[in-house]
């Protein structure tokens, strides 16, 4: 495939762990090294860790990425990495060769909303100042383009993703269920631990008596409580984790890896943080959140329906709770839905 075609696949790309993945193969494919990676940073306050987006070696077939899975404390700290590092603390790029002989170039990666990351390219010689400047060259190209798919992708007002990004997300959340076994939680229930064996989940948030807040003091002011709920739920859940913003007061997550406990209490945390959290001239505010666990042939139609059933409950018994919809029909306070062929009824 030429670099034209190479290209012209990256700009058919809407997603950017799949435009991380294709400027790792651009690379490999151009200059043939002996491995190609993206690697992005994390904040684990107080520490900065790394996480694996794309990896390429040569004579393999596939690329490596760190499971959306794994905890943050699993991920290696900045220190680690020391040329990435200095990369990106210097804005250029970095070369060294360590103790094999293998040459390392690492290509400082930013974007506009603060994230950052580098490009690396491991080989047996020195890069010449030609593929240096090629390697630059696809970088600019990437850095616009994925300024462009962010912008394509994100609510304008909170920076979470919208609404239209949902259905491919909520496809691969689904496929993570598939090749799961289905065993029972051994983590402790103060523990929020990711693991590939554990379901993944989708939760949604909706504002109590948002329009109330709208109709006393603005819509201003209620924009800003809905910038703030953004943070709230940027600092409440994991960097693995979809967090989605539906329109008006209504939030949805996709979450990734977590037993029932671990989802419960991710939900939880976030109810009370916005309950405990002082609202500029509004006060208190409050959340109804309703969740439930993605099984391997369900329907984004179908999650979100059985998500805002258990919303309608929380709301109904007093509004300011997060529910799981399976404990409720456990319960005996939800009816399980009744499948008919791939749709469910309830």
């Amino acid at each position: 495939m030429n670099l034209v075609n190479q290209l012209a696949d990256v700009t058919a790309l809407r997603d950017l762990e799949r435009l991380d993945q294709a400027l790792v193969t651009l690379v490999m494919d151009t200059l043939r090294p002996e491995w190609a990676a993206v690697r992005m940073t994390v904040h684990d306050h107080p520490h900065v860790r790394w996480t694996v987006r794309a990896l390429q070696r040569a004579n393999e077939v596939g690329l490596h990425f760190d499971s959306p899975s794994l905890a943050l404390e699993q991920l290696p700290l900045l220190d680690t990495q020391l040329e990435a590092a200095r990369a990106l603390a210097q804005g250029d790029p970095c070369f060294s060769i360590d103790d094999e002989a293998q040459h390392l170039a690492c290509f400082p990666l930013f974007d506009d909303d603060g994230g950052a990351g580098v490009l690396q390219i491991a080989s047996s010689e020195a890069m010449t100042q030609e593929q240096v400047r090629m390697v630059s060259s696809f970088l600019r190209f990437y850095g616009n383009f994925r300024e462009l798919v962010t912008d394509n992708e994100r609510d304008l007002l909170t920076g979470l993703l919208n609404r239209k990004t949902f259905d491919e997300a909520f496809t691969r959340a689904a496929q993570m269920t598939l090749a799961r076994e289905q065993t029972a939680p051994t983590q402790d229930l103060d523990q929020r631990a990711a693991s590939a064996d554990s379901p993944a989940w989708l939760g949604m948030i909706d504002v109590d008596h948002f329009k109330r807040v709208n109709d006393t003091y603005g819509h201003l002011v209620g924009d800003e409580v809905l910038l703030l709920m953004a943070r709230l739920m940027r600092a409440c859940f994991r960097h693995t984790d979809r967090l989605f913003r539906f329109g008006g007061e209504e939030f949805v997550v996709l979450l990734r890896g977590a037993p029932q406990a671990g989802a419960a209490r991710a939900f939880e945390k976030l109810r009370l943080a916005a309950e405990i959290y002082d609202f500029p001239q509004v006060g208190r505010i409050t959340l109804s959140v309703g969740f439930t666990e993605l099984l391997p042939d369900d329907t984004p139609h179908a999650a979100l329906e059985r998500a805002d059933r258990a919303v309608y409950v929380a709301k109904q018994s007093g509004r300011n709770q997060a529910l799981c919809h399976e404990r409720l029909v456990e319960d005996g306070r939800l009816a399980p839905p009744v499948s008919v062929g791939s749709v469910d009824f309830f």
